[in-house]
């Protein structure tokens, strides 16, 4: 239940947690032995993660915004298929970003 008129529905916050965490494992990992398809999901998830994060702002992103490589690839997060070792801490369970 919302208790502004400014604030975002559970939903959003949810998307803004999993943005966030997107987000955090692109920003931390640890790039050495990357190859060029690696650093572009990095880019990717820091991209996409960022648009989650405001979607549910005024004038924020809409889910019609969001490609379906956009989409593929929040699935696949969410499915922890995208697994970079050292950032398994930043995976999100139970509707929870872990810190």
């Amino acid at each position: 239940m919302k208790n502004s008129i400014y604030e975002v529905s559970e939903d959003y916050k949810y998307l803004a947690r999993v943005g966030r965490a997107m987000m955090d494992m692109s920003e931390y990992a640890n790039c050495k032995g990357m190859k060029e398809a690696d650093f572009k999901l990095l880019n990717d998830m820091s991209h996409v993660g960022n648009m989650m994060t405001k979607v549910g702002n005024t004038f924020g992103p809409q889910y019609k915004n969001f490609s379906d490589a956009d989409k593929e690839l929040i699935a696949r997060f969410e499915r922890k298929e995208i697994d970079i070792p050292q950032m398994r801490p930043y995976t999100v369970s139970n509707n929870k970003a872990i810190d």
